[in-house]
């Protein structure tokens, strides 16, 4: 039997997708490709079993789920050397660098067969003396010993182009609890600057909005519409009626999720050059700006935009399900 295994995080808290004990209303509404490319594994007969570990304070059953006579597996344990109590994976795929998983890679590092380690920002690398074969990067620029390119995508059937009017000319997407990584100070900087942007329709999309009230009031900045945070589906449909996304973060930031929600979106993106993001991702639909040269990229932008529209429209199938998941599994193997 042919066995995935996949640690998610080290967090105890559920998801909100942990509500959904039906494969089908899970393929329609989870976003985290970490565990919707299992299921495409399955259905793809990668894998015959796979198995989600989480860490829990209290008892919680496992939700699983039957694709083709497989078996989808969402379990919950109090500590991850239970593990050890199942069978043997041929891969385990590790999702954050965390202390957890570096204690039971090195008390049996044999016992997970190919071990994946994915972290980004100062957890590039492992912290804790974890043992794993490869690393796993999202830009080219990460390249370190053993590494292997990460691909991932969105759920095609919430994050997808809906043709609707246009309400915004930029849509930004960050949570100020990770403000010193995002670059929404970068963004406030530039909107004082410059007129061409305070004349602008802008949107914001995240956690904490009441922070970026008090920094637009402090700076007398009135053009930009904080939305607070919103449901995937939700974030969809404000991506489709705006003109472009933008992705503003430092180094220290791992490659932001949002990136290929804007892409699949079928809305164009401007990128700050510091993101971390695979050349692969930068073919259709991206406009790149450095700290010096936001204004021009974003105006040329401005003025190309259907073309820039209709290069990704066009190519939206690289990010597709198959594409993506494709190009990881033929890497893993």
């Amino acid at each position: 039997m042919r066995k995935l295994y996949i640690f998610r995080t080290n967090l105890t808290n559920l998801e909100y997708y942990h509500k959904y004990n039906e494969l089908d209303e899970f393929k329609q509404k989870c976003h985290d490709f970490y565990l919707t490319q299992g299921t495409w594994f399955l259905e793809n007969n990668y894998f015959d079993e796979i198995i989600i570990w989480r860490l829990t304070n209290t008892n919680h059953n496992d939700i699983i789920f039957n694709i083709n006579g497989k078996k989808f597996i969402q379990k919950w344990v109090n500590n991850f050397n239970e593990v050890f109590k199942y069978d043997k994976p041929d891969i385990t795929f590790f999702r954050g660098g965390f202390k957890e998983y570096c204690e039971i890679t090195k008390r049996n590092p044999k016992f997970f067969g190919l071990k994946l380690y994915l972290a980004a920002g100062k957890r590039l690398l492992p912290q804790y003396g974890g043992i794993y074969d490869k690393i796993l990067i999202e830009d080219e620029r990460d390249n370190v010993l053993n590494s292997i390119p990460f691909y991932k995508t969105t759920n095609p059937n919430v994050f997808k182009p809906l043709n609707l009017n246009k309400k915004y000319d930029l849509c930004i997407i960050s949570n100020f609890t990770q403000l010193k990584y995002k670059g929404f100070d970068f963004i406030i900087t530039e909107i004082v600057k410059n007129s061409f942007l305070q004349n602008l329709k802008i949107c914001h999309i995240g956690n904490k909005k009441e922070i970026g009230i008090q920094l637009c009031k402090e700076k007398n900045i009135t053009n930009i519409e904080f939305l607070g945070q919103l449901e995937r589906s939700e974030i969809n449909n404000v991506l489709n009626q705006s003109k472009f996304g933008i992705v503003s973060s430092n180094s220290l930031d791992g490659c932001p999720r949002v990136i290929t929600e804007i892409l699949t979106s079928g809305t164009p993106l401007i990128l700050k050059d510091s993101t971390r993001l695979l050349t692969y991702y930068k073919k259709y639909g991206v406009a790149q700006f450095n700290d010096r040269t936001f204004l021009r990229v974003f105006m040329v932008a401005d003025k190309r935009y259907e073309d820039l529209k209709k290069d990704l429209i066009d190519n939206l199938n690289m990010f597709s399900m198959d594409e993506i998941c494709k190009k990881n599994i033929e890497l893993w193997r």
